[in-house]
Protein backbone atom coordinates (compact mmCIF):
# COMPACT_ATOMS: atom_id res chain seq x y z
CA UNK A 1 0.00 0.00 0.00
CA UNK A 2 1.34 3.19 -0.63
CA UNK A 3 2.76 5.49 1.83
CA UNK A 4 1.35 8.53 0.23
CA UNK A 5 -2.51 7.78 -0.26
CA UNK A 6 -4.65 8.65 2.67
CA UNK A 7 -8.26 8.24 3.58
CA UNK A 8 -8.69 10.38 6.40
CA UNK A 9 -12.65 9.59 8.27
CA UNK A 10 -13.49 13.07 9.99
CA UNK A 11 -16.88 12.53 12.57
CA UNK A 12 -19.85 12.74 10.93
CA UNK A 13 -21.02 14.55 14.08
CA UNK A 14 -23.93 12.90 14.90
CA UNK A 15 -24.64 9.83 17.35
CA UNK A 16 -22.22 7.67 18.81
CA UNK A 17 -22.82 4.37 16.76
CA UNK A 18 -23.97 6.53 13.79
CA UNK A 19 -20.59 7.69 13.86
CA UNK A 20 -18.74 4.00 14.14
CA UNK A 21 -21.45 3.55 11.15
CA UNK A 22 -19.94 6.16 9.18
CA UNK A 23 -16.36 5.21 9.39
CA UNK A 24 -16.83 1.42 8.73
CA UNK A 25 -18.33 2.49 5.61
CA UNK A 26 -15.08 4.70 4.77
CA UNK A 27 -13.10 1.57 6.07
CA UNK A 28 -13.75 -0.48 3.49
CA UNK A 29 -13.75 2.62 1.03
CA UNK A 30 -10.12 3.22 2.07
CA UNK A 31 -9.50 -0.80 1.32
CA UNK A 32 -11.12 -0.20 -2.09
CA UNK A 33 -8.96 2.48 -3.44
CA UNK A 34 -5.82 1.28 -1.99
CA UNK A 35 -5.60 4.15 1.00
CA UNK A 36 -4.45 4.19 4.26
CA UNK A 37 -7.14 4.94 6.87
CA UNK A 38 -6.90 7.45 9.65
CA UNK A 39 -9.49 8.17 12.28
CA UNK A 40 -10.11 11.70 13.29
CA UNK A 41 -12.75 12.60 15.26
CA UNK A 42 -12.81 16.43 16.19
CA UNK A 43 -14.29 18.74 18.53
CA UNK A 44 -17.30 18.42 16.78
CA UNK A 45 -18.12 15.05 17.79
CA UNK A 46 -20.13 14.89 20.82
CA UNK A 47 -18.01 12.10 22.34
CA UNK A 48 -14.51 14.35 22.31
CA UNK A 49 -13.13 16.10 25.27
CA UNK A 50 -11.17 18.94 23.82
CA UNK A 51 -10.07 20.65 21.04
CA UNK A 52 -6.63 18.91 20.94
CA UNK A 53 -7.88 14.85 21.22
CA UNK A 54 -9.21 12.75 18.53
CA UNK A 55 -12.01 11.11 20.48
CA UNK A 56 -12.52 8.14 18.46
CA UNK A 57 -8.97 7.03 20.16
CA UNK A 58 -10.23 7.69 23.53
CA UNK A 59 -12.52 4.53 23.00
CA UNK A 60 -10.87 2.44 19.88
CA UNK A 61 -7.50 1.25 18.86
CA UNK A 62 -5.89 3.40 15.94
CA UNK A 63 -7.13 1.23 12.32
CA UNK A 64 -3.79 2.21 11.37
CA UNK A 65 0.10 3.20 12.33
CA UNK A 66 -0.81 6.86 11.13
CA UNK A 67 -2.72 9.20 12.70
CA UNK A 68 -3.74 13.08 11.69
CA UNK A 69 -0.42 14.56 11.69
CA UNK A 70 0.96 12.01 9.01
CA UNK A 71 -1.65 13.73 6.44
CA UNK A 72 -1.08 17.45 7.19
CA UNK A 73 1.52 18.01 4.18
CA UNK A 74 1.78 21.45 2.40
CA UNK A 75 2.83 19.35 -0.29
CA UNK A 76 -0.22 17.17 -0.70
CA UNK A 77 -3.50 17.42 -2.58
CA UNK A 78 -6.86 16.80 -1.18
CA UNK A 79 -10.12 15.63 -1.93
CA UNK A 80 -13.10 17.76 -2.00
CA UNK A 81 -11.51 20.47 -3.21
CA UNK A 82 -12.42 22.17 -0.18
CA UNK A 83 -9.96 20.96 1.62
CA UNK A 84 -6.34 21.94 2.20
CA UNK A 85 -3.41 21.73 4.08
CA UNK A 86 -4.43 24.76 5.99
CA UNK A 87 -8.01 24.07 6.70
CA UNK A 88 -7.98 19.80 7.17
CA UNK A 89 -8.34 19.59 10.84
CA UNK A 90 -11.61 22.23 10.88
CA UNK A 91 -15.44 20.83 10.46
CA UNK A 92 -16.78 22.22 7.14
CA UNK A 93 -20.04 23.62 8.31
CA UNK A 94 -21.46 23.39 4.60
CA UNK A 95 -21.14 19.79 4.71
CA UNK A 96 -24.87 18.92 5.31
CA UNK A 97 -25.23 20.42 1.09
CA UNK A 98 -23.07 17.07 0.33
CA UNK A 99 -21.36 19.93 -1.79
CA UNK A 100 -18.40 18.09 -3.23
CA UNK A 101 -19.11 14.81 -1.64
CA UNK A 102 -20.04 12.64 -4.62
CA UNK A 103 -19.41 9.17 -4.15
CA UNK A 104 -17.93 7.78 -7.69
CA UNK A 105 -15.05 10.95 -7.56
CA UNK A 106 -14.11 10.24 -4.29
CA UNK A 107 -13.43 6.75 -5.11
CA UNK A 108 -11.85 7.42 -8.44
CA UNK A 109 -9.68 10.65 -7.25
CA UNK A 110 -5.81 10.55 -7.25
CA UNK A 111 -5.13 12.65 -4.75
CA UNK A 112 -2.85 12.19 -1.68
CA UNK A 113 -6.02 12.68 1.23
CA UNK A 114 -9.56 11.79 0.83
CA UNK A 115 -11.71 13.41 3.22
CA UNK A 116 -14.87 12.20 4.54
CA UNK A 117 -16.77 13.59 6.82
CA UNK A 118 -20.45 12.58 5.68
CA UNK A 119 -22.18 9.35 6.30
CA UNK A 120 -22.08 6.60 3.19
CA UNK A 121 -23.37 3.46 4.05
CA UNK A 122 -22.04 0.26 3.20
CA UNK A 123 -24.57 -0.72 0.19
CA UNK A 124 -23.43 2.38 -2.20
CA UNK A 125 -20.26 0.85 -1.90
CA UNK A 126 -20.79 -2.78 -2.99
CA UNK A 127 -21.07 -2.13 -6.57
CA UNK A 128 -16.90 -1.09 -6.24
CA UNK A 129 -16.27 -4.22 -4.65
CA UNK A 130 -14.07 -6.60 -7.02
CA UNK A 131 -14.14 -10.31 -7.16
CA UNK A 132 -11.00 -10.20 -5.09
CA UNK A 133 -12.10 -8.19 -2.37
CA UNK A 134 -13.04 -10.83 1.02
CA UNK A 135 -16.00 -8.97 0.80
CA UNK A 136 -17.21 -9.81 -2.96
CA UNK A 137 -20.73 -11.18 -2.90
CA UNK A 138 -21.75 -10.48 0.90
CA UNK A 139 -24.68 -8.76 1.79
CA UNK A 140 -23.83 -5.29 3.31
CA UNK A 141 -24.92 -6.85 6.91
CA UNK A 142 -21.80 -9.38 6.20
CA UNK A 143 -19.44 -6.31 5.61
CA UNK A 144 -20.09 -4.80 8.60
CA UNK A 145 -19.59 -7.43 10.51
CA UNK A 146 -16.73 -8.20 8.98
CA UNK A 147 -15.35 -4.90 9.51
CA UNK A 148 -16.22 -4.75 12.92
CA UNK A 149 -14.28 -7.89 13.66
CA UNK A 150 -11.26 -6.73 11.65
CA UNK A 151 -11.01 -2.93 13.24
CA UNK A 152 -13.33 -2.16 16.13
CA UNK A 153 -10.65 -2.52 19.04
CA UNK A 154 -12.03 -1.33 22.75
CA UNK A 155 -9.37 0.09 25.22
CA UNK A 156 -8.32 -1.93 27.68
CA UNK A 157 -10.39 -0.49 30.34
CA UNK A 158 -13.36 -0.13 28.58
CA UNK A 159 -13.03 -3.74 27.42
CA UNK A 160 -12.33 -4.67 31.55
CA UNK A 161 -15.27 -2.89 32.75
CA UNK A 162 -17.66 -4.65 30.11
CA UNK A 163 -16.30 -8.04 31.51
CA UNK A 164 -16.69 -7.03 34.77
CA UNK A 165 -20.38 -6.19 34.63
CA UNK A 166 -21.38 -8.98 32.98
CA UNK A 167 -19.07 -11.32 34.98
CA UNK A 168 -20.91 -9.87 38.58
CA UNK A 169 -24.79 -9.40 36.91
CA UNK A 170 -24.89 -12.19 33.93
CA UNK A 171 -22.41 -14.81 34.15
CA UNK A 172 -23.85 -18.22 35.60
CA UNK A 173 -27.26 -16.22 36.24
CA UNK A 174 -28.90 -18.98 33.32
CA UNK A 175 -30.20 -17.43 29.79
CA UNK A 176 -29.95 -13.99 29.16
CA UNK A 177 -32.29 -11.51 27.37
CA UNK A 178 -30.75 -7.97 26.05
CA UNK A 179 -33.52 -5.58 25.14
CA UNK A 180 -32.98 -1.67 23.98
CA UNK A 181 -35.92 0.28 23.87
CA UNK A 182 -36.24 3.67 23.14
CA UNK A 183 -37.30 7.04 24.12
CA UNK A 184 -35.78 10.31 24.69
CA UNK A 185 -35.48 11.63 21.14
CA UNK A 186 -36.23 9.10 19.66
CA UNK A 187 -39.78 10.32 20.33
CA UNK A 188 -38.89 12.76 17.31
CA UNK A 189 -37.31 10.39 15.06
CA UNK A 190 -39.96 7.66 15.17
CA UNK A 191 -43.17 8.39 14.78
CA UNK A 192 -45.86 6.27 17.18
CA UNK A 193 -42.43 5.02 18.77
CA UNK A 194 -45.21 4.98 21.80
CA UNK A 195 -46.72 1.74 19.70
CA UNK A 196 -43.80 0.35 18.26
CA UNK A 197 -42.73 0.02 22.27
CA UNK A 198 -45.46 -1.81 23.49
CA UNK A 199 -45.05 -4.73 21.18
CA UNK A 200 -41.66 -5.36 23.37
CA UNK A 201 -43.87 -6.58 26.07
CA UNK A 202 -45.50 -9.74 24.36
CA UNK A 203 -42.12 -10.89 22.86
CA UNK A 204 -40.54 -11.13 26.21
CA UNK A 205 -42.99 -13.26 27.68
CA UNK A 206 -42.64 -15.21 24.94
CA UNK A 207 -38.84 -15.54 25.45
CA UNK A 208 -39.36 -16.25 29.14
CA UNK A 209 -41.84 -19.07 28.40
CA UNK A 210 -39.63 -21.05 25.70
CA UNK A 211 -36.36 -20.58 27.19
CA UNK A 212 -36.67 -19.99 31.07
CA UNK A 213 -34.74 -16.20 30.82
CA UNK A 214 -32.54 -15.77 34.23
CA UNK A 215 -32.19 -12.18 33.51
CA UNK A 216 -33.21 -9.07 31.33
CA UNK A 217 -30.61 -6.46 30.78
CA UNK A 218 -32.41 -3.29 30.05
CA UNK A 219 -30.76 -0.81 27.92
CA UNK A 220 -32.92 2.19 28.17
CA UNK A 221 -31.84 5.88 27.55
CA UNK A 222 -35.67 6.85 29.46
CA UNK A 223 -35.46 6.66 33.38
CA UNK A 224 -39.92 5.63 32.93
CA UNK A 225 -38.92 2.30 31.20
CA UNK A 226 -36.40 1.84 33.61
CA UNK A 227 -39.12 1.65 36.53
CA UNK A 228 -41.80 0.08 34.29
CA UNK A 229 -39.53 -2.55 33.87
CA UNK A 230 -38.40 -3.13 37.11
CA UNK A 231 -42.14 -3.15 38.55
CA UNK A 232 -43.12 -5.85 35.66
CA UNK A 233 -39.91 -8.26 36.05
CA UNK A 234 -38.35 -7.41 38.94
CA UNK A 235 -34.96 -8.93 39.99
CA UNK A 236 -34.82 -10.49 36.45
CA UNK A 237 -33.80 -6.91 35.59
CA UNK A 238 -30.18 -5.91 35.10
CA UNK A 239 -28.76 -2.58 34.27
CA UNK A 240 -25.95 -0.28 33.98
CA UNK A 241 -25.42 2.52 35.97
CA UNK A 242 -25.64 5.66 32.91
CA UNK A 243 -27.61 8.82 32.77
CA UNK A 244 -31.26 8.26 31.00
CA UNK A 245 -33.76 11.31 30.83
CA UNK A 246 -37.37 11.76 31.01
CA UNK A 247 -39.72 9.52 28.45
CA UNK A 248 -40.27 12.27 25.53
CA UNK A 249 -36.72 14.50 26.37
CA UNK A 250 -36.73 15.26 22.89
CA UNK A 251 -34.04 18.37 23.50
CA UNK A 252 -32.32 17.06 26.71
CA UNK A 253 -31.48 13.47 26.02
CA UNK A 254 -28.33 12.38 27.43
CA UNK A 255 -25.97 11.91 24.57
CA UNK A 256 -27.07 15.25 23.98
CA UNK A 257 -26.16 16.32 27.34
CA UNK A 258 -22.88 17.74 28.47
CA UNK A 259 -20.95 15.79 30.87
CA UNK A 260 -18.03 17.08 32.92
CA UNK A 261 -16.30 13.95 32.10
CA UNK A 262 -16.81 13.90 28.32
CA UNK A 263 -14.98 10.24 27.82
CA UNK A 264 -17.93 8.73 30.27
CA UNK A 265 -20.62 9.56 27.73
CA UNK A 266 -19.17 7.50 25.56
CA UNK A 267 -18.37 4.23 27.94
CA UNK A 268 -21.74 4.56 28.89
CA UNK A 269 -22.94 3.93 25.49
CA UNK A 270 -20.41 1.03 24.54
CA UNK A 271 -20.85 -0.98 27.42
CA UNK A 272 -24.73 -1.17 27.27
CA UNK A 273 -24.05 -2.07 23.78
CA UNK A 274 -21.26 -4.56 24.22
CA UNK A 275 -23.21 -6.34 27.06
CA UNK A 276 -26.00 -6.20 24.93
CA UNK A 277 -23.89 -8.46 22.53
CA UNK A 278 -22.92 -10.66 25.10
CA UNK A 279 -26.52 -11.70 25.93
CA UNK A 280 -28.07 -15.27 24.85
CA UNK A 281 -31.25 -13.24 23.52
CA UNK A 282 -31.71 -10.10 22.07
CA UNK A 283 -34.94 -7.78 21.09
CA UNK A 284 -34.33 -4.02 19.47
CA UNK A 285 -35.83 -1.39 17.98
CA UNK A 286 -34.94 -1.50 13.93
CA UNK A 287 -34.23 2.16 13.77
CA UNK A 288 -31.68 2.55 16.35
CA UNK A 289 -27.84 2.33 15.24
CA UNK A 290 -27.30 0.83 19.18
CA UNK A 291 -29.96 -2.12 18.06
CA UNK A 292 -27.97 -2.42 14.77
CA UNK A 293 -24.71 -2.44 16.41
CA UNK A 294 -25.41 -5.06 19.09
CA UNK A 295 -26.81 -7.08 15.57
CA UNK A 296 -23.13 -6.85 14.23
CA UNK A 297 -20.63 -7.31 16.56
CA UNK A 298 -21.80 -11.46 16.40
CA UNK A 299 -23.68 -14.04 14.27
CA UNK A 300 -26.85 -13.98 16.14
CA UNK A 301 -28.99 -17.28 15.75
CA UNK A 302 -31.90 -15.87 13.34
CA UNK A 303 -34.44 -16.75 16.23
CA UNK A 304 -32.04 -15.74 19.06
CA UNK A 305 -33.20 -11.87 17.91
CA UNK A 306 -35.83 -9.37 16.89
CA UNK A 307 -35.62 -6.00 15.91
CA UNK A 308 -39.00 -4.24 15.46
CA UNK A 309 -39.78 -2.01 12.77
CA UNK A 310 -43.30 -0.39 11.66
CA UNK A 311 -45.32 -2.70 9.28
CA UNK A 312 -45.40 -1.61 5.43
CA UNK A 313 -49.22 -0.45 5.95
CA UNK A 314 -47.72 2.16 8.69
CA UNK A 315 -44.39 3.02 6.81
CA UNK A 316 -46.81 4.08 3.69
CA UNK A 317 -49.69 6.01 5.72
CA UNK A 318 -46.69 8.22 7.74
CA UNK A 319 -45.18 8.68 4.60
CA UNK A 320 -48.24 10.01 2.70
CA UNK A 321 -48.92 12.24 6.35
CA UNK A 322 -45.08 13.69 5.51
CA UNK A 323 -45.83 14.17 2.14
CA UNK A 324 -48.38 16.44 2.89
CA UNK A 325 -47.03 17.81 6.21
CA UNK A 326 -44.08 19.19 3.56
CA UNK A 327 -46.20 20.37 0.80
CA UNK A 328 -47.95 22.40 3.98
CA UNK A 329 -44.88 24.10 5.26
CA UNK A 330 -43.56 25.21 1.53
CA UNK A 331 -47.12 26.52 0.69
CA UNK A 332 -46.78 28.73 4.30
CA UNK A 333 -43.47 29.84 3.22
CA UNK A 334 -44.14 30.80 0.13
CA UNK A 335 -46.98 33.15 1.51
CA UNK A 336 -45.01 34.85 3.87
CA UNK A 337 -42.21 35.07 1.80
CA UNK A 338 -44.94 36.96 -0.53
CA UNK A 339 -45.90 39.30 2.62
CA UNK A 340 -42.24 39.94 3.33
CA UNK A 341 -41.01 40.70 0.37
CA UNK A 342 -43.95 41.93 -1.81
CA UNK A 343 -41.96 43.33 -4.49
CA UNK A 344 -40.81 40.41 -5.73
CA UNK A 345 -44.75 39.85 -6.53
CA UNK A 346 -45.30 43.27 -8.37
CA UNK A 347 -46.09 44.81 -4.78
CA UNK A 348 -44.62 47.36 -3.04
CA UNK A 349 -42.32 46.78 -0.06
CA UNK A 350 -43.85 49.65 2.80
CA UNK A 351 -40.59 49.21 4.94
CA UNK A 352 -38.14 50.59 2.08
CA UNK A 353 -38.27 54.61 2.72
Amino acid sequence: MPSDRFLLIKAWGCGFWSDVDHVMGQLLAAELTDRIPVVYWGPNSLYAESFKTNAFELYFEPVSNYNINDVIKYNYTYFPSVWNYNNVMIEDLDKVTWTYRNLGEMMNSDVNVLVSDVHYFIRPLINYITKKHWAYGMTAHQIYRGLFDKYLKLKPDIEQEIQDFYDEKLKGKGLSLAVHIRGGDKVREVENLGRLNKRYYKEIENFNSSYDIGKILLLTDCEDILNEFLKLYGDKVVFTDCRRGALSATQDAPHLQDYSAKRRKGIEIIKDTYLGSKCDFFIGNGYSNVSYTIKRLKDWPEQNIILFYRDLKNEKKLARRRVKEEGNRRLLERKNHKLEYPEFYGGVNTYVE
